[in-house]
């Protein structure tokens, strides 16, 4: 079992202080989620911070924006909007989801999207049509000194029009997969079109400040694995993606799209019997180990998926540096990345931060112990079957040099700020000498959490972020949801950091 340490003192990093307070590590360790109270910092080196909010269509078209944008600084030091323009996913809004259709929030500039088959029927949403969201952010948020900048996101589920049914993966079975863990196929150039000319649209039509863009989704082998929190009741058929673009590119790298299919049907096996309780003789991991030397054409594919992202993201970059060089183009990285050892295996900082100008890795603590725990319990019935779910977690603590709550109690009280801590360094470590400043993903009110936010977990989540080097924070998952008491533990920070 790992054992209890406490980092003292304050080092510096890039003329910053990085705090670290005590944290449990022990099987019968016990702490509050935010970890024990740090002894007061020093202010910081002085700079200015990105203090983002993650907001939706909802307020941004109905609320009074002057009135938002003064609360959301007096209450919480806010002065980034990152804003949900286009989406077909209900709850980002936040709207019910029963006759929703979603789109673009903001008005379609069509000289965009010679690329792609969409008209402006297609993109425009039904939702606010007398409103352009964008026009009236940007005039506010001009007027009050904040930055705007555009939220693109791969969404997790099916969009209604059928314009987009072109644009989905195709799993091994020849069937579309357009809601996680599929999705639209970063080969496809349809789809590849209408993101590359989304960007340049809310650059030239708008002159956003800025695009965060954000994919929560693996490869093929990894989902069908259930390799994700909440993934152990996933179906293991769904393993993408093999569309015409996708096999194209496979024949020209040599890989055996036959054979890939061939061991996926093997791991769909694999994974079935594991959720049975069907153990194989040589046990989960040995078994698992045999399929892929049998048939690394799944490695192969997983590979496939994982560049073809990689080369989406560069080329949506170059996109929107060939219209301004200066306009700044961040990443999102799913918070998959604390838990699965797969998945980040696929997340190289060092080469993200070589086609980055921010990075935002998903650090919340909060939430992270209900999905720690749910992510061992869907590897726990499969590859990991043969270890007791609660030695499998502090494994993956082992694996992440994390120093947590043990599995009984972890769930309920969720992750210390040290987590926040070591994710930012790890982070700022791997980009190395490119220097792409971090800005850490933190979580507020995000229902079925399992431990509870306060003012003071706000707090301190804050300052764990910007004592370790991080140069902002960026709250998540929407504003909509976030209880306005809560949102004021990140001014309490602020003006204890000297940030304010």
């Amino acid at each position: 079992m790992l054992k209890a340490t406490a980092a003292a003192g304050v080092t510096a990093f890039v003329g910053q202080t990085r705090g670290q307070d005590s944290t449990p590590a022990s099987a019968g360790a016990a702490a509050p989620a935010a970890g024990p109270a740090p002894a007061a910092s020093k202010p910081l080196e002085k700079f200015t911070p990105v203090v983002g909010m993650q907001i939706g269509a909802l307020p941004l078209a109905k609320e009074d924006l002057d009135r938002l944008l003064e609360t959301l600084r007096e209450r919480g030091g806010i002065n980034t909007l990152f804003v949900f323009a286009y989406g077909h996913v209900a709850r980002w809004v936040p709207m019910a989801q029963q006759g929703f259709r979603g789109g673009n929030f903001a008005i379609p500039h069509m000289q965009y999207y010679k690329d792609t088959h969409f008209t402006y029927e297609d993109m425009r949403a039904p939702e606010f049509a007398d409103v352009d969201i964008l026009e009236r952010t940007m005039k506010a948020t001009r007027k009050h000194g904040f930055k705007t900048y555009a939220l693109i996101e791969e969404a997790d589920k099916e969009a209604v029009v059928p314009a987009w049914q072109e644009l989905y993966e195709i799993d091994s079975h020849g069937r579309k997969q357009a809601a996680q863990p599929g999705g639209p196929c970063s080969n496809n150039p349809l789809y590849r079109g209408f993101t590359q000319g989304l960007a340049e649209d809310y650059l030239r039509s708008y002159g956003v400040d800025g695009f965060m863009w954000s994919s929560e989704r693996q490869g093929g082998m990894t989902s069908a694995m259930g390799a994700w929190h909440h993934g152990g009741g996933s179906d293991p058929t769904k393993g993408t993606c093999f569309c015409e673009h996708c096999l194209k590119k496979a024949a020209a790298l040599n890989i055996d799209a036959g054979r890939a299919k061939e061991g996926f049907a093997k791991l769909e096996r694999f994974i079935r019997d594991g959720r049975a309780r069907q153990r194989p003789r040589d046990g989960y991991f040995v078994s698992f180990f045999r399929l892929l030397l049998a048939y690394p054409e799944l490695l192969q594919w997983e590979s496939l998926w994982v560049n073809s992202r990689t080369q989406f993201m560069t080329d949506l970059r170059n996109r929107v540096k060939s219209v301004n060089p200066d306009t700044p183009v961040g990443f999102h990285v799913w918070h998959n990345a604390s838990f699965s050892p797969f998945y980040r295996a696929e997340i190289d900082f060092t080469g993200m931060a070589k086609n980055a100008d921010f990075i935002k890795p998903v650090l919340y603590n909060v939430s992270a112990g209900e999905r720690m725990t749910s992510f061992v319990n869907s590897v726990g019935r499969t590859i990991f079957g043969d270890i007791p779910q609660p030695e499998i977690l502090q494994m993956l603590y082992a694996m992440f040099d994390y120093k947590e709550l043990p599995f009984e109690k972890v769930g309920a009280a969720g992750f210390s700020t040290d987590y926040i801590a070591r994710e930012v360094q790890r982070t700022l470590d791997d980009i190395g000498p490119a220097k792409v400043p971090v800005y850490a993903g933190l979580d507020i009110d995000i229902p079925g959490a399992g431990a509870k936010y306060t003012p003071e977990s706000v707090k301190q989540s804050v300052m764990a972020a910007f004592n370790s080097g991080a140069r902002g924070v960026i709250f998540a998952r929407n504003y909509a949801e976030m209880k306005p008491a809560n949102l004021g533990g990140v001014r309490a920070a602020l003006d204890e950091l000297g940030l304010s």
